[in-house]
């Protein structure tokens, strides 16, 4: 597994930790994904969102890492993330990015996506990529000024218009070597 190290002080917060999840984590996740994305369900009512639970969370920490956002001592944030491989080269896939709503405007969102291309930069990965909503336009705002460039409609609502678009940033031009899958070391084994 990739080593993970980031901690950052922020103005409002003498002290954050970006950390990666353990399974004693997975309620507290769980409750701030439900409460960041809990004022979309009117705009998002076909969310898979709305059916997670605790136990699909400890699952998907199989696929790949699951980041947190740790504020004097107190989960706030997630993000997960895992590899994916297209047309023979892999990229970060980022999903579920959630800061509860009492900690939002801080720069915690921004801290767990750098930590996210932080991870995909050690694992010599040459792009992340993400999906957004089109409901939700103030989210790919916030991807936008992040760098990430909007990309194709990736599903469609019965009425045929758009549902999500997919998103991505290329990384550092430093990385040139791309490492075959069975060497990738950022696949969760517990």
């Amino acid at each position: 597994m990739s080593k993970l190290e980031r901690s950052c002080v922020l103005p409002d917060h003498p002290q954050i930790e970006i950390r990666y999840a353990s399974f004693e984590d997975v309620t507290a996740i769980h409750r701030i994904t439900q409460a960041a994305y809990g004022e979309y369900r009117a705009l998002i009512p076909y969310s898979s969102i709305w059916l997670e639970t605790s136990d699909i969370i400890a699952d998907e920490m199989q696929l790949g890492p699951v980041l947190v956002c740790v504020v004097d001592g107190t989960l706030v944030g997630s993000v997960r993330c895992h590899v994916e491989h297209e047309a023979g080269m892999g990229f970060m896939y980022l999903h579920r990015l959630a800061v509860h709503p009492n900690y939002r405007r801080q720069g915690l969102g921004y801290a767990l996506v750098q930590a996210v291309e932080d991870l995909a930069k050690s694992e010599n990965l040459h792009q992340v990529r993400l999906e957004t909503r089109a409901a939700q336009p103030e989210n790919c705002h916030f991807y936008r000024k992040l760098g990430y460039e909007l990309g194709e409609i990736s599903l469609y609502l019965e009425d045929g218009s758009p549902r999500s678009y997919w998103m991505s940033k290329h990384l550092a031009r430093e990385l040139v070597q791309q490492k075959p899958a069975s060497e990738m070391s950022i696949a969760r084994t517990r």
